[in-house]
């Protein structure tokens, strides 16, 4: 993949620009094979995660929420905010400084797993990974990587339905 996108002014300019087409984009997906799928997809995000480091952007952090236990959450929320941010649109994690988590290797599973683009089945989760293209560059590169490899043209799309 060249000209990966980290910009994210211009990934939600993008995503908001391209969602039609990403809502076409993910019916598609479900028509295709899900092992090819998977293999595109993971081979994808290694190269992306090669040139992309999320510690540089941490726009994860802070527009998602992550599912904790009580447990984790106590690590990165004060005792007494547990119960205020079990259900808040986005938790304000206490180590999460300057766009940076500041305990990168003992942050919750949840935050560890995302985007999970490397786990199977990408298919059944293209939802959330639309929902995820626009505040994830790593996301945002490997569905527009997709779309490339496969040879999928929104506009084809658009001109069968007339």
């Amino acid at each position: 993949m060249k000209n990966l996108e980290s910009n994210l002014e211009k990934i939600e300019q993008l995503a908001e620009e391209r969602l039609s087409e990403n809502l076409a984009f993910q019916t598609y997906l479900k028509t295709q094979n899900s092992l090819k799928i998977d293999e595109i997809v993971h081979r994808l995000y290694k190269e992306v995660e090669s040139k992309i480091d999320c510690r540089d952007c941490g726009n994860c952090c802070q527009n998602l929420r992550p599912i904790a236990s009580h447990k984790e959450l106590r690590q990165f929320v004060a005792e007494e905010d547990i119960e205020s941010v079990m259900y808040a649109e986005s938790i304000k994690c206490m180590h999460h400084k300057n766009k940076v988590c500041t305990d990168y290797f003992n942050r919750p599973e949840e935050c560890r797993l995302f985007p999970y683009l490397d786990q199977d089945n990408f298919i059944s989760k293209t939802y959330s990974a639309i929902q995820n293209y626009r505040i994830c560059p790593h996301v945002f590169n490997v569905v527009e990587g997709l779309k490339a490899e496969l040879k999928w043209d929104y506009k084809n799309v658009k001109n069968t339905k007339k």
